[in-house]
């Protein structure tokens, strides 16, 4: 039976320029994954674990950055996109959600894989509908229609996952003489508002601007753009104030920038950072990877804090929020430096300017010592990425490294991780979503405990040759060896640090993936001269280290640069 209306859905996803869908097996969801299937203007992938697949479709829809279809049947099978859409919720990435379900008499009758799927995302998802199940009557189909542009135009213009729930009576496939056909559906575009300031708040903003000499701003976690990366360095040009930069915020490479905040922000050189402290603070993204910058800040409040942001949430995680400024940040910086006038002080942006020099000096004199350890390697793969690849950081260790080392100078890469959630499940999937969105390269660095986790992410009969994976396999969470509370209880080993034996080397065989493996910085630099080389299917390093002295060396490290304060 061809369920016109279930066909209609696929129809309306392409009229609105969505490319790609992300389909689970099942029987439930046959007219779903039928319809985008046939259609002929979407691109289908089939994953079959349901977790995995929402990651894949999130990291697509960051690459794309549009709508990725996700489809699966009912009952468990949408329970598993949670974690995903969660993250997707955090990141404001864009999804749309089709979840296959029973007709609601069915639901909590003991009926096979039924649940109560209705708003099971909660508030998860910036929207979510149920479709209705009867559709002979021409306002139920002209609702149908309605609804999924509704929840198409939702996830477009406020970024973020949608969700329509699809109840589905048997029969769901059609009879083998039945032809499917996509007619003209209705399409409800949604034109975005560009928004500006008035004149009478550029001039307010500019009078609170004149009163402050100590102005900083600080970037957190973003999507690259050129527009703004334009703006922000014109802006810092006549501004002459420090631009402070999280290396999730994809800015790292505007001049003079501050990326060096998580070393000398360190609690135990307060006195030596007391004078850091801005009283007019601008912030624009979403999260913070450095915990010692957000402590920082918030125990020395600004006066004025303003957030630049076109989202509807508001971000008040320093706890000293005076102004939600809703525009775009482009436009923001773009129009400042037309309306308003006056830099602000020279020694106080020299102050951070010096404080970032003296750790990036010591940083290098210490990354020549010779014990071998994760920190060490980190930064001997990080500096030969290729150029212009997207970078995959897991948590938890594989971004905090990140940060403090830097990203590499120079070669234009962007950079991505789960930081809405942080949590490490899913990591391997959005990195496999973005290999398989592009040929550019793409390179996963991760722990073993989160490269483990999401081993689905490769179940799948698509090639990633393009993809690139560094697993740091410590066999733990080494973490908890790194923060004061999991690191002094007996109980470590076993219920913290998790111990385990396993290797990358039998997954590698799995997936038909190049495996090499080192633990010494030897071996590891004979690797990666060919490791990034063009291949025919995806590569793994492994690189073993001992946790023990992984702690040690990064302990060594924060030393060093205490020290470097003091000289």
């Amino acid at each position: 039976m061809i369920l016109q209306h279930i066909y209609d859905i696929a129809s309306v996803c392409a009229s609105h320029g969505i490319q790609s869908a992300i389909i689970s097996p099942g029987s439930r969801s046959a007219a779903l994954t039928l319809a985008f299937v046939r259609h002929p203007e979407i691109e289908t992938k089939i994953i079959p674990d349901e977790r995995s697949a929402a990651f894949i479709a999130m990291g697509m829809a960051q690459q794309q950055g549009k709508p990725v279809a996700l489809i699966c049947t009912s009952g468990s099978a949408a329970y598993n996109y949670a974690p995903a859409i969660a993250e997707a919720f955090y990141q404001e990435i864009p999804l749309l959600i089709l979840t296959a379900d029973r007709p609601p008499e069915w639901i909590n009758q003991y009926d096979g894989q039924t649940i109560q799927q209705s708003n099971i995302y909660g508030k998860h998802v910036l929207a979510s509908f149920d479709f209705p199940v009867e559709v002979n009557h021409e306002d139920a189909k002209w609702h149908c229609n309605r609804i999924v542009n509704e929840a198409i135009n939702a996830s477009i213009g406020r970024k973020g996952p949608v969700h329509i729930n699809v109840p589905i009576r048997e029969p769901f496939y059609p009879d083998s003489n039945e032809l499917v056909n996509f007619p003209e559906v209705r399409v409800i575009k949604n034109t975005p508002f560009q928004q500006n300031i008035h004149l009478a708040q550029w001039m307010s903003l500019g009078k609170k601007w004149q009163n402050h000499t100590r102005k900083a701003i600080v970037l957190g976690q973003m999507e690259y753009s050129k527009p703004l990366h334009t703006a922000l360095y014109r802006f810092a040009e006549k501004a002459g104030i420090p631009i402070i930069a999280d290396v999730i915020s994809n800015q790292h490479d505007l001049p003079g920038v501050v990326f060096n905040q998580d070393s000398f922000l360190n609690p135990h050189l307060n006195t030596n950072n007391i004078e850091l402290a801005p009283t007019l603070l601008i912030t624009l993204g979403k999260s913070l990877i450095s915990k010692n910058l957000k402590l920082y800040l918030r125990n020395n409040p600004p006066t004025e804090h303003w957030h630049i942001s076109s989202s509807e949430k508001l971000n008040d995680s320093l706890q000293h929020l005076t102004e939600l400024i809703k525009i775009d940040p482009e436009i923001f910086f773009g129009e400042f430096v037309q309306h308003v006038g006056g830099k602000g002080s020279f020694s106080y942006l020299n102050q951070w300017q010096q404080a970032n020099q003296i750790v990036e000096t010591a940083k290098a004199s210490f990354m020549k010592m010779k014990k071998f350890s994760e920190f060490q390697a980190f930064n001997a793969v990080l500096n030969v990425v290729p150029n212009k690849a997207k970078l995959h950081f897991a948590n938890s260790m594989a971004i905090r490294y990140a940060n403090i080392i830097g990203a590499p100078k120079n070669k234009q890469v962007e950079i991505f991780a789960n930081r809405g959630t942080s949590g490490i499940d899913g990591s391997n999937s959005t990195a496999v979503g973005a290999a398989l969105s592009q040929k550019s390269p793409v390179v996963l660095f991760t722990g073993d405990m989160a490269f483990f986790y999401d081993r689905n992410a490769f179940w799948h009969n698509y090639n990633l040759k393009n993809l690139r994976v560094i697993v740091f396999n410590n066999h733990g969470g080494g973490i908890f060896r790194m923060i004061d509370g999991p690191k002094r209880q007996p109980e470590l080993k076993e219920y913290f640090e998790t111990k385990q034996k396993l290797n990358a080397e039998n997954t590698a065989k799995d997936f038909g993936f190049e495996y090499y493996c080192c633990s010494n910085l030897k071996d590891l630099k004979d690797y990666l001269e060919t490791f990034f080389n063009i291949s025919k299917s995806a590569k793994i390093l492994e690189i073993q280290t001992n946790s023990e002295r992984n702690t040690e060396v990064f302990a060594e490290y924060k030393r060093a640069i205490l020290e470097a304060f003091k000289a």
